[in-house]
């Protein structure tokens, strides 16, 4: 399901990366959809993966997942990839960064690098919950509580 999720997340980033009328509203729609569905899906997959012995450690790193990766993607790799395309535009008027108080870009190209970028991590992400997938698929075979269980019976 998590692998769904994330091509479903990745489609909506090239959605916006390169738009067409409209696909801005369904791909906000998409992402939106996309992100609860990873917080929700995760914590399960964290507490029938190892149980819940040390769950809200996990928990919290599963927590801190979301702020890491979203200040790294968002303030480091899409500002810098959106002052990079400001100032080409800049430099197209003739104008240099001296002149002007703030970097504006108006073009669909301003984010088209980064949003490719946010797909290609996606789908990365994508590729990596298909192998864990594959690894567990033994795992979902048996009854995946009785380790659960007989901890509980033994305490």
């Amino acid at each position: 399901m998590m692998t769904l999720v994330l091509l479903l997340s990745c489609v909506g980033h090239l959605l916006i990366a390169f738009p067409a009328p409209g696909s801005v509203y369904v791909a906000s729609v998409i992402i939106g959809f996309s992100f609860s569905a990873q917080l929700s899906l995760l914590f399960a997959i964290i507490s029938e993966l190892f149980g819940l012995k040390y769950y809200s450690t996990l928990f919290n790193c599963g927590q801190l997942a979301s702020p890491l990766g979203s200040y790294i993607l968002n303030v480091k790799v899409t500002g810098m990839l959106y002052d990079r395309e400001a100032l080409k535009e800049l430099a197209k008027s003739g104008r240099d960064r001296s002149s002007v108080n703030e970097l504006i870009c108006l073009r669909s190209q301003c984010y088209r690098l980064a949003f490719s970028i946010l797909a290609v991590v996606t789908f990365f992400g994508a590729v990596v919950s298909l192998i864990l997938v594959v690894r567990t698929r033994e795992f979902y075979k048996g009854d995946i509580y009785k380790k659960f269980r007989d901890e509980a019976e033994d305490s």
